[in-house]
């Protein structure tokens, strides 16, 4: 592509910078920047509970056809659990499934992670607060231009331009669950509860048909009205399995357990 400073190269640098949402940096990216879509090929691309349900509803899809059409899985290196990351299209560049001639075809609901370009997010426990504390950084890559051009701005102004901030609020536990394996260090996960956790994460038909057609209502206590709300909320349900992995993975109470329930094989806490 025209344009492009081809000394810059393809590396990718993560400034070991810890930023703030007050911090302020320098970036821009429209159609006329010359590395445009240049961001978009051999991505390792994370895809949200919520990134999920929203693109799958785009595309007039089912979740199991989109995973199918759409995804692979993949191990998150740190915590070891299971979730879904975009699949590449098999060519030379291994672009992204999405990508078009003129840019992002499902730009309207692009991913959290695209979203967040150039920035990347992290979240970590401050054991002496007892609270959780955000963090972002900026990556680098060789070719981006669009880092050395545009209007200075806060992370909290990019963030809020992108559309972040009511696309991260639905998937916080989620964040929260991943932090706390993370944390736990390199233990050995049961198997029945990577398969859980993927379940919960990825695929609400699956886990809603978990709920009704299990033993699932004879062992824990949901209110009716709640029940009525995650038979056709997808999100309601998302919030619900949350706090439902929290009970039976690292045993916070929850969801109640019924006093008669039946015995079944369970998940092990971690």
């Amino acid at each position: 592509m025209e344009g492009i400073q081809k000394l810059k190269g393809y590396e990718k640098i993560i400034e070991p910078i810890r930023l703030t949402s007050n911090s302020r940096f320098i970036f821009q990216c429209y159609p006329g920047v010359p590395c445009f879509k240049l961001c978009c090929s051999d991505l390792h691309l994370p895809l949200t509970p919520y990134d999920i349900i929203r693109i799958r509803d785009f595309l007039k899809l089912s979740t199991d056809e989109f995973m199918l059409l759409y995804t692979e899985p993949f191990i998150l290196p740190k915590s070891g659990l299971p979730i879904a990351r975009l699949k590449m299209r098999d060519d030379e560049e291994r672009t992204c499934p999405f990508l078009g001639e003129g840019g992002c075809t499902i730009y309207e609901v692009r991913p959290l992670a695209c979203r967040y370009y150039p920035l990347g997010f992290g979240l970590f426990r401050n054991r002496d607060e007892k609270r959780n504390e955000e963090f972002y950084y900026l990556v680098k890559e060789g070719f981006c231009q669009g880092l050395e051009s545009g209007s200075e701005m806060t992370v909290e102004e990019y963030r809020k331009s992108q559309g972040i901030p009511g696309l991260e609020e639905p998937i916080f536990e989620w964040a929260e669950i991943i932090m706390k394996k993370e944390s736990l260090g390199p233990i050995e996960v049961p198997e029945k509860s990577l398969e859980l956790f993927f379940m919960v994460s990825t695929n609400p038909e699956r886990f809603r048909a978990f709920i009704f057609e299990t033993k699932f209502l004879d062992i824990f206590e949901v209110d009716p009205n709640l029940l009525e709300e995650i038979k056709k909320d997808d999100l309601k349900l998302l919030q619900f399995g949350f706090k439902w992995l929290k009970t039976v993975l690292f045993g916070e109470k929850l969801i109640t357990k019924k006093k008669d329930a039946p015995s079944v094989k369970r998940a092990k806490p971690f």
